[in-house]
């Protein structure tokens, strides 16, 4: 009975590090996402692991740790294939965008941005007004660097690959780093 309530509190202090986040307390948030990365591994729950490290990921971006946050996002990226949750497959391609776009790498990018769409779409789960921040960033910094139609054709590129064309093209770009 002790753990019965550990993932809803999970949820609740997730929610409370995005604020932060969004705040722009990255360290309060990182205490709070901490704990509940290391209970998601020891307990072996692929889905809290990828969402914890898709803000985790996020706060190192938001540091100006693009590279860091690359290498987080692939440990999350990787969590979320194993959960087989098509939303924290979404998630992660969104946060490797992020991290991508920040890195100057903005057609990938962008590209990264219309599979996770895709992969939205296909499942009815758009991504909500209120929680497209991250969204956002990576697509700003995307559109700056390669302008409107460059980055609406690399984001229509991205859209038709599926998230399994996706993941071959990660795991190949991630060999070569």
């Amino acid at each position: 009975m002790e753990q019965s309530h550990r993932t809803a509190e999970q949820f609740a202090e997730n929610g409370l590090a995005l604020g932060a986040r969004r705040r722009g307390d990255l360290d309060a948030a990182e205490a709070l996402l901490l704990p509940w990365l290391d209970w998601n591994r020891r307990f072996g729950v692929d889905s809290g692991a990828a969402l914890v490290l898709a803000q985790l990921d996020c706060v190192t971006e938001q540091r100006g740790d693009a590279r860091r946050a690359g290498e987080l996002h692939r440990h999350g990226f990787a969590a979320a294939r194993r959960s087989g949750d098509p939303r924290a497959v979404a998630l992660a391609l969104e946060g490797l965008a992020g991290a991508r776009a920040a890195t100057g790498r903005p057609e990938e990018a962008a590209s990264l941005l219309g599979t996770a769409a895709a992969v939205r779409d296909a499942i009815g789960a758009p991504l909500p007004p209120a929680e497209r921040a991250d969204v956002d960033r990576a697509a700003e910094r995307a559109r700056e660097a390669l302008g409107g139609p460059g980055f609406a054709t690399a984001f229509a590129r991205g859209r038709t690959l599926t998230a399994e064309d996706r993941i071959r093209l990660l795991d190949a770009a991630v060999s070569h780093e």
